[in-house]
């Protein structure tokens, strides 16, 4: 994808700025090493039992920092700013190393995770204030020294906005429901404002009492926790300070994106909204219970009462016996209803009807402000960042070859310039962590302790209920519409309603005058409303109620406790640190002796009675029971079969899947991992290495899913039939491919195609029109979703056909995250004369291809025809073996690993280039301890 550029103004304005630097940026107030910083230890690998052991990559570099120096060097010399891009080929190369890749090796694709910074490797010493010392490293990163925790978060602060104040600065916006306010006028912008408020709508005095309210909840540690939050705020402000006296650290993004050249200073607020933001789009879950009832809906009255039900239910896959998990060996009930009260489920009259009376969402002018490339850039980015967090390979010491478990962790949370995560290693008396941090927060959140380390994947729990609340009138007239009373307890209440405004400037080479847009936002005891509709023909207002809402800073008393000493020193004081963190996140643990996993998440405990897959009364007949205790949470230590892995799938029996996920059936992406760490197992009976690990990971991340699980079933099911040439000839070459270990994957990174093409391009047009083939008679009538030329999903089911590499035009990386696999293997093993545990029932099968079982042979040799049809036309030509493109890359004329590639979206001025796509964390760790402080 095309990087964005500023404008002819801007880059005439650089220019003058380069000349006038003569080439140079030396940031003022920077100097020597100091002896040190009071009496913490800054030699390298003080306190550090990883012995080197621990490392990690966060591409594409730590420098987020670009001045109107470097931008011009980079608009006009083609020079990127130092540090940009030092751990791109690293985490690039690894795709094409893997294969020979041993222990020795490690050093070639990831960095060094120690404690520290060797003398002869700091670049330079900041110190930005009494008892705060920050030593850079060759890459840039911060190795922050304070005299005290809250000097420690000083330097922090500082360090953060240093590295990463322009994204810092969105990210904040973002949460405030700002954006438009920020980056100038544009009916996105104001979109995603208005969205936002609908999830946090915090006035500034409520996000502030949030983190004044900590040490009353938290005692001590909440004590600490909002001293260090004000403290981190205090070091932002200072390198702010700095920064406006000083062109050099000034962010050139502001003079290219924003109506604002200089940064406002912040307060703890902001704090709270990145924090929420993160919990918003990382750390939660559920919250489709109406996109439910639409689905219930559609289907019976397609079906009938019953069998739509029944229907649903197969769809919903809630707790499917045959979901790969992360626990196997032992069950953790949770929302697994009894009797279902129908008093308790509340159902709109159309639950697919859009709702009305919404808070005006846009300024009706807001397609006058065209938004320029910075903030059309900045747009994409924030308009797909992703969902769900991975992966995790944590292998107990009794299956490696020296005895000390292993771990190859991360997160992957898109691709971004600068990256969304920013480098930290933080010290003081008190704490000690290094590893990755999401900027505005200032703990590292990702990372490793002394002895210890730790990471996480989204876990999806169900943080969130979508209730129906019942309109009246508090006069006992009539209930209007759009009305703002509601019943609760017997009484007829008024909702609590939030104003907020923003005043919208033209950005930078964009058009139209200064607006003001308001957003009404209304609240119930629930939560927040996110508009009106009927049902029982009475109106009711759809609210969403979210068990972190309110709570959103309460985490960081938990990340906080991974990293002091005293507080997390073995795998039980790490769970309890936890298990004090509110958003659902799936969390690994590793030290010399013991491997951990713990699913963190503020659960709600629904009341007796109530469809957790349906919307229920706001009434008070349904109200929550409390939450989930700490023991009742997914936890196990030293696991028997002797690993974890997570890859975002299900964590343990019997925990059910929140209501907005339908891909917990028996086929989910983990099981690539299981695979592959399954076969290195096999292949070395005396143990792995760190090396085997991490080849089992990137085994994985070339994998294509679909070739893995579902058209080996096809392949089958197809056997010894009479196919056209054509086809036959398609079918064989899928075949080498699954026999090959169906990658996506070139050669070698000198190549312009994959290595396997043509089956590549067969498989990416085949699942779709299989889909269709098989389940279009029970789904197409409710519409069907499609990307350019290809089909991505019905519109009444929640979930895309596939999440291919390119899902949507994204090039997020993280692929295979949900998608229909789990239906067509179970339909493929029935048409093949098997009863899997999670098959349809005969309200499904006897309807699929149009006429059960027996129509379903017609309707997949149809599928097949236009796969062959559509190819041939896409590669003008009928020799399938030179086949390198399917319908969509043609169309983007761009080769498959072209369409698949991974894209950094630049979050300002600089961009990256793209890289082979690979299914991998984007920060990641490989660490081992083979020794621990005295227990």
């Amino acid at each position: 994808m095309p990087r964005p550029r500023p404008s002819a103004r801007i880059v005439a304005a650089l220019g003058t700025v380069l000349v006038a630097a003569a080439g140079l940026l030396v940031p003022a107030g920077l100097g020597a090493a100091p002896a040190g910083a009071g009496g913490v230890d800054t030699s390298y690998r003080a306190h550090d039992y990883a012995d080197g052991n621990a490392m990690s990559i966060l591409p594409p570099g730590e420098n987020g920092l670009v001045n109107a120096v470097d931008a011009a060097r980079f608009e006009l010399l083609k020079q990127r700013p130092a540090h940009s891009q030092d751990q791109l080929g690293k985490y690039a190369n690894l795709l094409y190393g893997y294969p020979s890749l041993t222990d020795a090796t490690l050093g070639d694709y990831f960095e060094d995770e120690s404690f520290g910074v060797r003398p002869s490797d700091v670049t330079r010493t900041e110190t930005p204030g009494p008892g705060v010392t920050i030593y850079r490293d060759r890459l840039d990163v911060p190795h922050v020294y304070g005299q005290t925790d809250s000097a420690l978060a000083f330097g922090a602060g500082y360090a953060q906005a240093e590295d990463r104040l322009f994204l810092m600065d969105v990210l904040r916006h973002y949460g405030e429901g700002t954006l438009a306010a920020f980056l100038g006028g544009s009916c996105e912008f104001e979109q995603m404002d208005h969205d936002q408020l609908l999830l946090a709508p915090y006035t500034k005095a409520q996000a502030i009492a949030q983190v004044d309210a900590l040490p009353a909840e938290y005692g001590a540690q909440g004590e600490l926790a909002r001293t260090m939050i004000y403290r981190y705020v205090d070091g932002v402000n200072h390198w702010i300070d700095k920064a406006a006296l000083n062109v050099n650290l000034l962010p050139a993004d502001y003079a290219a994106a924003v109506p604002q050249l200089l940064p406002q200073k912040w307060t703890v607020a902001d704090v709270v909204a990145i924090a929420g933001l993160i919990g918003g789009i990382f750390g939660r879950g559920g919250g489709a219970e109406l996109r439910n009832a639409g689905l219930l809906q559609y289907l019976q009255g397609k079906l009938g009462t019953r069998d739509g039900e029944r229907a649903f239910r197969d769809f919903r896959t809630a707790n499917d016996p045959l979901a790969p998990t992360t626990v196997v060996d032992r069950s953790f009930p949770y929302e697994t209803p009894g009797t279902i009260d129908a008093a308790k489920t509340a159902l709109p009259d159309d639950a697919r009807a859009p709702l009305t009376g919404t808070p005006t969402a846009t300024d009706p002018n807001c397609n006058l402000a065209k938004p320029n490339l910075t903030a059309l850039s900045i747009i994409g980015a924030l308009q797909n960042l992703p969902k769900h967090m991975s992966n995790a390979l944590v292998v107990n010491g009794d299956r490696t070859a020296d005895g000390h478990p292993v771990a190859v962790f991360g997160p992957q949370v898109s691709y971004f310039a600068p990256q969304i995560l920013s480098q930290l290693d933080l010290h003081s008396p008190d704490y000690d962590a290094e590893g990755a941090s999401f900027p505005g927060t200032g703990l590292v959140e990702l990372g490793r302790g002394q002895d210890f380390a730790w990471s996480a994947t989204s876990a999806g729990s169900d943080l969130i209920d979508q209730r129906l609340e019942r309109i009246c009138d508090p006069a006992g007239g009539p209930a209007p519409a759009r009305g703002t009373y509601y019943e609760i307890d017997g009484a007829c209440k008024p909702m609590v309603h939030e104003r907020f405004s923003e005043t919208v400037l033209p950005k930078p080479s964009g058009i139209g005058a200064p607006a003001v847009i308001t957003h009404d936002i209304y609240l119930t005891d629930h939560g927040v409303v996110q508009g009106w509709t009927t049902a029982g023909g009475k109106p009711v207002a759809v609210v969403n109620q979210r068990s972190t809402y309110g709570h959103d800073v309460d985490s960081v008393v938990g990340f906080l406790g991974f990293g002091q000493p005293a507080v997390t020193h073995d795998v039980t004081s790490w769970m309890h640190s936890a298990a004090k963190i509110a958003y659902t996140f799936n969390w690994f643990y590793v030290d010399d002796r013991d491997t951990g996993y713990f699913v963190s998440g503020r659960d709600p405990i629904r009341a007796p009675g109530v469809d957790p897959d349906l919307p229920t009364w706001g009434t008070g007949n349904a109200e929550w029971q409390g939450w989930l205790a700490e023991d009742a949470h997914v936890h196990e230590v030293n696991p028997a079969q002797g690993f974890f892995v997570s890859w975002n799938n299900k964590p343990a029996p019997g925990f059910a899947a929140a209501d907005d996920q339908y891909g917990y059936g028996q086929v989910f992406r983990s099981v690539l991992l299981v695979n592959q760490l399954k076969a290195k197992l096999s292949a070395r009976p005396g143990g792995l290495h760190r090396a085997d690990v991490v080849q089992a990971m990137e085994t994985a991340a070339s994998q294509d899913l679909d070739g893995a699980t579902v058209l080996p079933l096809l392949l089958r099911y197809l056997q010894g039939r009479d196919e056209p040439a054509g086809v036959h000839t398609m079918l064989t070459t899928l075949a080498g491919w699954i026999g090959d270990g169906s990658h996506r994957r070139k050669a070698n990174a000198g190549q312009a195609q994959y290595a396997a093409a043509a089956a590549v391009a067969i498989a990416d047009e085949l699942i779709p029109n299989l889909i269709r083939a098989l389940y279009d008679p029970i789904l197409a009538a409710g519409g069907v979703s499609t990307d350019g030329p290809t089909p991505t999903g019905y519109a009444a089911l929640p979930m895309q056909f596939v999440n291919t590499p390119n899902s949507n035009g994204a090039h997020q990386g993280s692929a295979y995250d949900g998608g229909y696999e789990s239906y067509l293997v179970a339909t493929l093993q029935q048409l093949l004369g098997a009863h899997p545990a999670d098959g349809f029932g005969p309200e499904l099968t006897a309807r699929e291809c149009g006429g059960g079982p027996a129509g379903c042979s017609a309707a997949i040799d149809r599928a097949l025809r236009a796969t062959y049809d559509a190819l041939v036309s896409a590669n003008g030509g009928a020799d399938v073996g030179a086949w390198n493109a399917s319908s969509a890359s043609a169309a983007a004329g761009q080769s498959m690993p072209e369409f698949d590639a991974i894209a950094f979206r630049a979050m300002g001025i600089i961009g990256q280039p793209t890289i082979d796509w690979q299914n991998r964390p984007t920060f990641q760790q490989v660490v081992q301890f083979e020794r621990h402080r005295p227990r």
